[in-house]
Formats: C-alpha cells, sequence, structure tokens
C-alpha cells in the first residue's frame, strides 16, 4: 500500500522532467549573443526637445528699487507656491518682496474684499494664477481701482488647470479662450507643446528668440497681442490658423495676461529663451509706477520719515507717532525744521497753519476762522482735525491739524489704527470730529 502510494507521488515528478529536457532539445539554439555597438555620428542627430537657454538671471541694478509684489491665494488658486521660486528668485533679485494674500488675512468680520483692499495698499504689483472661486465684482472693484492708481497686474491661466480668471480679466479687456493650442509640424514632442517666434517689440520681449509653452491657451484682447503662434499653430476650439496669442496685454499697459504657467515652472523655465522671458515679467512686476492715496497710510512712505512738529507742546505726540511708525518699519526722526528732499509727516494745531499753508492750498483747504475744505460747507473749528495728503512734489507730505493738542492726539490714533478711513472726505483728505460730515456719506466721500 506505501509503494503504491509513493509511485503516485513520483509519477508526476518523473513526467514533468520528461517534458521539460524534450523542449530543452527540441527549441534551444544557444545562448544570447549581444549586437556590436553602433556608432551613430552626433551631427547626425535631429533634436527632438527644445534646447536649454540661459537659466541665470542678472537684475539690472539700475532698476531696483524697493516694493511689494502680491499674490493671490484666497481664490483657491491652482498652484503650489513651490511652483513660483524661479520668479520669486527673480522679485527679490531685483530689491522687492514677494507676499501671498491668504486665509490670515481674514480675521473676525473682515470679508475677502476688504482683506484685498487692505493687500493691496501695500503692494505695488498683484499677480493672479489659476484662481478656481471668481471674483465677485466687490472685489473686482478693488482690484480695477488699484490698477488706475498705476499698480501692476499679472494674469496667469493654463488650459491643462481649472480656473475662473476670466471673472477678473474681462474687467481689463481680456479674455482667456477655453482652447489650447497646437502645432502638428513643428513642436517639442508633442503637438501640444509649441514653440512661439514671432514677438511684437516690447518690454517683455526684450532679447527673446524663441520661447516653448508646454500646453498653452489663447487670449483674446482689447489691447495688443505680445507674442504669436505660427501660420501652422492652431486653436483646439477653432482649428483656424492665424496669429493666436498666448501673451497680451489688457486695455492698459500695466496689465499683462499670459495663457500658460508651467513655463515658469522647472524644467521648461530653462528651456530656450523661457528664462529671459521670466526676467523680463519680473522686471514689469518691480517698476512701480503705482500712485498713492490717504487711505494707503502708511505705504506711500520709503523707509525714511521726518515727523516735523509745528511747536514744542506736541513733542510727546511726535514721538508716540514716530514709536507706532518704527515698529510698521518706518524709520522715523522727530524734528522741528523741514527738509524738502524727505518725506514729511507735520503735526501742529491751527494756529501752525501758516507753516505748511503751500500745502494747504495745493488741497484747496483753507484754515481761519473756519474750517473749509472742498466738496463741504465751512465747519467751526473747535473739536476738530483736518488729515491733508500732498504728493505733487515728488515727496508724500502729510499734515495733520487740529485746535487742541487733544484733539490732534486722538485723530492721530485713529491714523494709526487705520480708523481714519470712515472720516475721509475726499482720495486726500481726512475730517475728524465732524458730525454729519465724515465718513462714506459724507459729501465726496467714498464707499467701502
Amino acid at each position: 500500500m506505501i509503494r503504491r502510494l509513493s509511485l503516485l507521488v513520483l509519477l508526476p515528478i518523473f513526467a514533468g522532467a520528461i517534458a521539460f529536457w524534450a523542449a530543452y532539445f527540441v527549441f534551444y539554439r544557444g545562448g544570447y549573443e549581444p549586437l556590436p555597438p553602433v556608432e551613430v555620428p552626433l551631427r547626425g542627430l535631429a533634436a527632438t526637445t527644445a534646447s536649454p537657454g540661459v537659466p541665470t538671471d542678472e537684475a539690472p541694478t539700475s532698476r531696483i528699487q524697493r516694493g511689494v509684489v502680491l499674490v493671490d491665494t484666497l481664490h483657491g488658486n491652482a498652484f503650489r507656491a513651490d511652483e513660483l521660486l524661479a520668479l520669486q528668485t527673480r522679485v527679490i533679485a531685483r530689491g522687492y518682496e514677494m507676499g501671498f494674500l491668504d486665509v490670515s488675512w481674514l480675521g473676525r468680520g473682515v470679508s475677502r474684499a476688504q482683506a484685498l483692499e487692505a493687500g493691496l495698499r501695500g503692494a505695488d504689483s498683484f499677480v493672479v494664477v489659476l484662481p478656481e472661486e471668481p471674483y465677485p465684482a466687490s472685489e473686482v472693484a478693488v482690484v480695477e481701482r488699484f490698477v488706475h492708481k498705476g499698480g501692476k497686474l499679472l494674469l496667469i491661466a493654463d488650459p491643462g488647470r481649472p480656473h475662473m480668471i476670466n471673472s477678473l480679466a474681462e474687467k481689463f479687456g481680456l479674455n482667456f479662450q477655453p482652447d489650447y493650442l497646437y502645432n502638428q509640424v513643428e513642436h517639442d514632442l508633442n503637438f501640444s507643446n509649441i514653440f512661439v517666434r514671432d514677438f511684437q517689440p516690447d518690454e517683455i520681449t526684450a532679447g527673446l528668440d524663441s520661447i516653448t509653452l508646454h500646453g498653452v491657451g489663447s487670449i483674446e484682447s482689447s489691447g495688443s497681442g505680445v507674442a504669436f503662434g505660427d501660420t501652422n499653430t492652431l486653436s483646439s476650439v477653432t482649428e483656424a490658423k492665424g496669429r493666436h496669442a498666448p501673451i497680451a496685454w489688457g486695455d492698459r499697459r500695466n496689465v499683462l495676461a499670459m495663457a500658460d504657467f508651467t513655463f515658469m515652472v522647472p524644467p521648461q523655465d530653462s528651456l530656450r529663451d523661457n528664462g529671459m522671458l521670466l526676467s523680463n515679467i519680473a522686471n514689469f512686476l518691480t517698476t512701480s509706477e503705482r500712485s498713492y492715496e490717504l487711505a494707503d497710510f502708511p505705504y506711500f512712505y520709503g523707509e525714511e520719515l521726518d515727523v516735523l512738529v509745528g511747536q514744542p507742546s506736541l513733542l510727546t505726540i511726535g514721538l508716540q507717532l514716530k514709536d507706532s511708525l518704527s515698529a510698521r518699519g518706518v524709520s522715523a526722526q522727530v524734528t522741528d525744521s523741514e527738509d524738502v528732499s524727505r518725506d514729511t509727516l507735520f503735526l501742529g494745531l491751527y494756529d501752525d497753519a501758516l507753516q505748511v499753508d503751500q500745502y494747504l492750498q495745493s488741497a484747496g483747504v483753507r484754515i481761519d476762522d473756519m474750517l473749509g475744505v472742498p466738496l463741504a460747507s465751512d465747519l467751526r473749528l473747535g473739536g476738530k482735525a483736518v488729515t491733508v495728503l500732498d504728493e505733487n512734489h515728488d515727496r508724500h507730505v502729510l499734515l495733520m491739524l487740529a485746535d487742541t493738542p487733544e484733539t490732534l492726539a486722538g485723530a492721530v490714533s485713529r491714523l494709526i489704527g487705520g480708523d481714519f478711513r470712515s472720516d475721509l472726505l475726499s482720495d486726500y483728505i481726512a475730517l475728524t470730529g465732524a458730525v454729519g460730515a465724515s465718513g462714506p456719506g459724507a459729501p465726496g466721500g467714498r464707499a467701502e
């Protein structure tokens, strides 16, 4: 019985061995012998990808200045902060800071529009990349006001990522098309990776010979196109030949739009002249031409400031203001004589008005037995303070005058705390303590 079981176990093993050796002798034809190496001359190889460009960046030292580039991340923006590193490095090399407008700006009771307005007060340029949440009318108005004051705006979308950028772009005569551009005649390995060589003479295209954009859309603009695909570059929506523009100006020259984001993300930022294009964009963002209003305090001041007191009794208020400004990064010195080459903040009583009469006249403010301001009836002087911003002499001069040191101290406190914005009569004048003549409902006042 045991012998029979053993034979039943061993029989399949013998059968398998016989089958293996039969297959070996019938089909085997020897071992593997590698083919001899083939010599291919390098000159005979055609480039199949965009050649590397010059990844380095030389910041124009003659144009370096202090400023802030603000990046929007409040609208569910479809990018990571590290993807902006190549741009951020260039911005910093030009003396600017790059900050991000994020949820930390949304304090209790602070709307997104209010956070946006607060952020743009201190910004020279604003970058909006791939917002997945739309800009409502209230926020569009804030950005429009910023642009109207000369602030730079860069709008970036990409057909490979979701976005609702047209909710903002359309206000500036721009429309990002729901397409991607492709070229089946010449491309970088993939027909949707196009080369662009047709450039308009422009600060953005300076020094460019050829760029490569991997997955790029087109932009329609009431302004002018900056770069165009060639006659073989088609749109996935129309499939019509034409000069499709992936880069364009808006209806004004401080609004720039790009329908590709990946060109600035490594390794695409180092292909062909992509790095130079990125440097030109950094130059655009870091040459500020914006103007300021009183509501933008203290951002219209540079790093240094004179606090000028009209009389010795105001010295304590001047020192308190100096400390508050220092906490905000503005180095101030208290003085009793004006240096017309420096930014100045003047603290005085109405008796000191003659010392700054030229600035008051320029603003249309009159101080005698009554207080006269534009677009408002004459007011009695008691219990009131007037704040005036003058920027017509290649410097910023802020005047604060009141009837008593106590009234002036209260106005300074509102200035530092930001409450003065509800006292605005116009873009350059605020009136504190005037019942029925301050706030958004006042004559000439501005609705927030």
